[in-house]
């Protein structure tokens, strides 16, 4: 090897070195790279969907229809500018082409606008608003009609445009009513109302629902084994020590003797009330314990009664929408009737129709919807297999008035989440004593009764034998200081807690009060003003120029319809608000908020309150008055 190639050579070295600590290195990167690679590579959503596929269909070739003897047509000029967007340049037209391009021009020549009326209107003082487009390329002034142009990837651009029938005077006045009507196709049926249940059905309460749910559901049998892990812990804590019994031998083979043989027994003496100190503080963890089954029921009611008002309202969504479906079919036949008189245009109850069918889509949607609530519902039932079946109660009632310093009071009197924080506190406490007299020591107590055979006196014997540490060095030091500081901290979490619920009531609150208004507004004013607007509107067309009042006919339904829906959200909100505020409250009886803490109706929250003192004491919500 010379020495100029000992560079190389070296270099080669160094990067072979390098490969293999770098793939030492990056191996699972590289790896990783490797299966997402090929999973790139796999094919995903290649096959279009039979609606949307775009058949290639054998159209007829401009030689076809001309006969095979045909020319074919000239190719397109290389220069794109020497080309009109409808064809070949003229100065490449052919005769024949060029009166073909006449003709064809002569069929689409625009409507010529006589400016000589609009100039009179003018004059005696008129306003004439153009609908036509001035083309600048005209150098006569004469105003041309514009084509409308439908763009070919709106859905529907194929329709072809709608035109009544010619009035034929020998047909009969059903045959011309039945030449109308077909226009404007059936609207679907709106199918079997999901309401319409057998008459033996029962109805479910409330009530029966959170029976059917504490049986079934899963959560209160966790909690309660969480409860029963908890006492069996205390119980094991405070538990004696038990005493130890049994053989000793010793000094075997002394002399060819048998040496000394008995029993022994050996007692640990626990002092200080440990036992009752260590069962104390877990007797808190069993409080603490049963304060989250609490809470874990109040969890589950709420998510039964969130299932059971939006079953409700699902269904009352069904009702109405149902109930407006028909209101527009009404007015599409009367629409109908009009233009059959000649007293209405055709698209205007074409207009009717398109409004119908989307009323339509929302039946479909609604009922959709009642079908997703009531399979939730069951699911937090825990019998997701249970049918659909009627619900006893209605959302169209007003909700409970609550008063927020009446439900901070209650709240604040019996909460699940302060009671877990003062059992902490308890645990805590009771810990720190327990490791306050650990270092107290325990007594050692042990005797052993036996046989001596060691000596011609062949007598019994027995020792005792009592002892016990002594905390010289350790003295529990680390863990008592352990133990102060969770004690603190668990008193500061009582206050957190005080603070949390605060909050979270505050936020609640201000959703449930806002809310109530706003059902309540929609109720008794809202919707009923709209509906007088609706009727004065329907009324005004029938009575008055149908074609002037027609567009405020539309209107006026799609404001009613959208009324409608902003009144079936505010009640959703208003039931979903009165579950969250019995829920941060948690009370067991969501009808009885109003009677335990009842107030005059919530138009907006009050002055804000001064930070409540502890639970203890808070007066009873039933007491507040006192």
């Amino acid at each position: 090897m010379s020495a100029g190639d000992r560079p190389y050579r070296a270099t080669g070295l160094l990067a072979v070195i390098v490969l293999f600590t770098a793939g030492c290195r990056y191996g699972t990167e590289w790896c990783i790279e490797q299966r997402v690679g090929r999973m790139t590579s796999m094919p995903v959503d290649l096959t279009e969907p039979a609606e949307v596929r775009l058949e290639t269909l054998p159209h007829e070739s401009p030689a076809e229809s001309q006969g095979e003897d045909a020319e074919p047509p000239p190719p397109p000029p290389a220069d794109p500018a020497s080309a009109s967007e409808s064809g070949p340049a003229l100065s490449e037209m052919s005769d024949d082409t060029a009166s073909d391009a006449d003709t064809l021009r002569a069929s689409i020549e625009p409507v010529v606008f006589d400016e000589t009326e609009a100039l009179a209107a003018d004059q005696n003082g008129v306003e004439v608003v153009s609908l036509f487009q001035q083309d600048d390329t005209d150098t006569d002034g004469v105003i041309r009609q514009q084509p409308l142009s439908v763009p070919e990837a709106l859905p529907g651009a194929d329709a072809p445009p709608l035109q009544l029938p010619p009035f034929d005077p020998q047909k009969s006045f059903e045959e011309r009513r039945d030449e109308i009507r077909s226009l404007y196709p059936e609207l679907p049926a709106l199918g079997p109302d999901p309401l319409d249940f057998d008459d033996g059905t029962v109805a479910l309460r409330l009530a029966d629902l959170q029976r059917m749910a504490m049986d079934n559901s899963p959560v209160l049998r966790q909690a309660a084994a969480d409860v029963e892990k908890a006492r069996g812990n205390a119980i094991q804590v405070g538990l004696y020590p038990n005493p130890r019994f049994g053989y000793q031998a010793d000094t075997i083979n002394t002399g060819n003797t048998a040496g000394l043989n008995g029993v022994f027994f050996s007692q640990e003496i626990v002092t200080a009330d440990k036992l009752l100190i260590a069962r104390q503080s877990a007797l808190m963890e069993v409080r603490a314990a049963e304060a989250a089954l609490r809470k874990a029921r109040i969890s589950l009611a709420s998510d039964v009664r969130r299932g059971y008002f939006d079953v409700l309202v699902a269904g009352e969504r069904i009702r109405l929408t149902r109930a407006l479906a028909g209101l527009v079919d009404d007015a599409l036949q009367a629409q109908i009737d009009l233009v059959q008189g000649g007293e209405a245009a055709p698209y205007e109850a074409l207009q009717i129709r398109v409004f119908a069918m989307r009323v339509r889509n929302k039946v479909i949607q609604s009922e959709n919807e009642y079908y997703a609530a009531w399979r939730q519902l069951a699911a937090a039932l825990g019998m997701p297999q249970l049918p659909p079946a009627p619900l006893e109660g209605s959302v169209t009632v007003p909700g409970p008035v609550v008063d927020h310093q009446a439900a901070l009071a209650y709240m604040m009197s019996q909460h699940t989440d302060l009671a877990m924080a003062r059992s902490q506190i308890g645990r805590a406490a009771t810990g720190l004593r327990l490791q306050q007299v650990t270092p107290i020591p325990n007594i050692d107590v042990s005797t052993t009764l036996f046989h001596d055979d060691t000596s011609p006196a062949n007598d019994m014997a027995f020792n005792v034998q009592i002892g016990i540490p002594v905390p010289v060095f350790n003295k529990n030091q680390g863990n008592i200081v352990t133990a102060e500081a969770d004690l603190v901290r668990t008193q500061q979490d009582l206050q957190q807690t005080y603070n949390d619920l605060t909050g979270r009531l505050a936020a609640v609150y201000a959703t449930y009060a806002s809310n109530l208004a706003i059902s309540e507004r929609y109720r008794t004013q809202i919707l009923p003003d709209q509906v007088r607007v609706y009727r004065g509107i329907y009324d005004r067309f029938w009575q008055a120029d149908a074609s002037n009042d027609f567009t405020l006919v539309i209107q006026a339904q799609q404001t009613l319809f959208a009324a409608v829906n902003e009144y079936l959200d505010a009640l959703s909100a208003q039931w979903n608000a009165v579950v969250d505020l019995a829920e941060v409250v948690q009370v067991d009886d969501l009808y009885a908020m109003e009677m335990l803490m009842g107030g005059a109706m919530p138009q907006q929250l009050s002055a804000p309150l001064p930070v409540p003192a502890p639970a203890e004491s808070l007066p009873p919500a039933d007491n507040e008055d006192e």
